[in-house]
Parts: C-alpha cells; sequence; structure tokens
C-alpha cells in the first residue's frame, strides 16, 4: 500500500517537469560557461529555433559577429558539419559551419 502512494506520488511530481521540457532546449539547470565564438562567413548567418535548416529563423547574425554559445548538438549537416550550437541569448541555433575553427572544440555537448 505504501509503496502504490510513493509511485502516484512520484509520478504526479514528475509530470509537469517532463512535460515543460523541450528536447531541443539544453538543461539550463546546469549552465555550462558560454564560449565566444565568431562568425566566419561573407554572409548573414541564421540561428533556427532549431538544429535544422527546416527550423524557423530566430535571428541572424552578421559577418564577423561575436556570440555566445553554450553547448553544441548534432543536427542537419551543413558541408559535412553536422555541429549546431545553442546561442542562449537569442533561443536558437545556429551551425557550428559558419563559426571559427577553435569554437567547437571548446563546447561541450548539450545536455
Amino acid at each position: 500500500m505504501k509503496l502504490s502512494i510513493l509511485l502516484s506520488t512520484l509520478s504526479a511530481l514528475s509530470l509537469p517537469l517532463l512535460a515543460s521540457t523541450s528536447p531541443l532546449t539544453p538543461n539550463l539547470s546546469a549552465r555550462a560557461a558560454l564560449k565566444t565564438c565568431s562568425i566566419n562567413s561573407q554572409a548573414v548567418v541564421n540561428c533556427r529555433a532549431g538544429p535544422s535548416r527546416g527550423y524557423s529563423i530566430v535571428r541572424t547574425a552578421q559577418p564577423e559577429q561575436r556570440l555566445g554559445i553554450e553547448c553544441i548538438t548534432d543536427g542537419e549537416p551543413i558541408d559535412a558539419e553536422k555541429a549546431w550550437g545553442y546561442v542562449p541569448s537569442w533561443d536558437c541555433w545556429l551551425s557550428i559551419r559558419w563559426t571559427d575553427l577553435g569554437c567547437k572544440r571548446a563546447l561541450p555537448t548539450c545536455t
């Protein structure tokens, strides 16, 4: 009897947490230090709602603009580069293909 009460209580407590977590938003409770990366493109680069060109454009970054990127995840490959970085200040994803070379190496994987 006590075990069933405990299980139902745990289940009720976890439902709101599961419902509010987006699979595309990194776990912000364990914030990583931001890595400042520069846009390495001659053109404007799109920062999207998810790690693919199929997601809507949230903002655009200018050539040589510097952005704080928190972490990377795999997404749609752009010129064989499948890593996308999360820009928390804009709440969007940017293909690492368009950043300086050292950017990817210094970033943790999004959790």
